[in-house]
């Protein structure tokens, strides 16, 4: 129990600041503004690409786990896409729903990742949430944007300039290729890393929006069910019929039970979606997440040992 308590006390007290430094003005907006600009764009980047690159597992051993993930995933946005049109689903809200159970919030995932004392397992959710994010991404912008808008040539130039899509492709490129990095430039990106998730949580604390939660309470909650609940309910199927080993097992769960990401909120909002909603989601599930990420995890330690 206690080592549990150490696995998550570091993130709880961080997303808990971050509420409270915002919530009393202690830091005005435009520094929360600022700081989300830094870590998107310079140190989250260095983060990830340093991960891919350093890392060891090859993505050809992770085939079986990748395949799990993008198949439930493609089976999430088929039901939702399905359920909408027989509702008659706005995007605006269709979008909402989707990134709501498909996109993660990687602060939270990489914070777990670190602290576990599991090398294995620490290994795989690094890499499943680095491989991921192009993916979500592309996912997330295709649910928000209308039929008649989808045009190749304009959501191609969208990846391309998304600074977390080019340093997961560039640390896979690296790493594949066996590119050395020198030392240097690899201490600056450990710097960079380092701050990274720290800033990266307190965001996503301040990004907790609780006027949100009570206005769409309703609909945030069953997608907090989903998500939280249900979700790593189904993938523990999964993996028992499969017969998967631990680490598989683990690394599956934990990344099937982190909340949404705080940054569904900006998309949601470029892309003229219901961003109220996205924003009661968000604060939701990741408040939901400080009580079902530990249980999950004293579950599987239960079941493992």
């Amino acid at each position: 129990m206690f080592q549990l308590m150490g696995i998550f006390f570091p993130s709880i007290i961080l997303i808990a600041l971050g509420f409270y430094l915002n919530k009393t003005k202690v830091l005005e907006l435009n520094f929360w503004n600022g700081a989300e600009k830094l870590n998107y764009y310079i140190l989250f980047p260095s983060l990830l690409f340093l991960s891919l690159a350093k890392a060891n597992t090859q993505i050809s051993q992770m085939s079986v786990v990748l395949g799990i993930i993008f198949a439930l995933m493609f089976l999430i946005v088929s039901t939702i896409y399905l359920i909408a049109r027989l509702r008659h689903t706005p995007t605006a809200r269709v979008g909402v729903y989707v990134q709501s159970l498909v996109r993660f919030n990687t602060y939270i995932g990489l914070s777990i990742a670190t602290t576990l004392n599991h090398p294995e397992v620490k290994s795989l959710l690094i890499n499943i949430l680095a491989i991921a994010i192009p993916v979500v991404n592309v996912v997330s912008i295709l649910s928000l944007t209308p039929r008649q808008y989808l045009k190749f040539k304009n959501i191609l130039i969208s990846l391309i300039k998304n600074p977390l899509i080019s340093s997961c492709l560039l640390g896979m490129a690296v790493n594949y290729l066996d590119i050395p990095i020198w030392s240097g430039f690899e201490s600056v990106l450990n710097i960079f890393s380092s701050s990274s998730l720290m800033l990266g949580l307190l965001c996503v604390g301040a990004a907790i929006q609780l006027q949100e939660i009570r206005q769409h309470l309703g609909r945030a909650l069953n997608m907090s069910v989903l998500r939280l609940l249900l979700l790593p309910a189904v993938v523990f199927t999964i993996t028992y019929v499969m017969g998967l080993g631990q680490a598989e097992t683990m690394a599956l769960m934990i990344f099937f039970a982190i909340p949404t990401a705080s940054s569904a909120y900006v998309l949601t909002k470029i892309l003229q979606g219901d961003y109220s909603l996205m924003a009661g989601v968000i604060s939701l599930q990741t408040a939901l997440s400080a009580i079902t990420l530990p249980l999950l995890l004293l579950l599987l330690m239960q079941y493992f040992y």
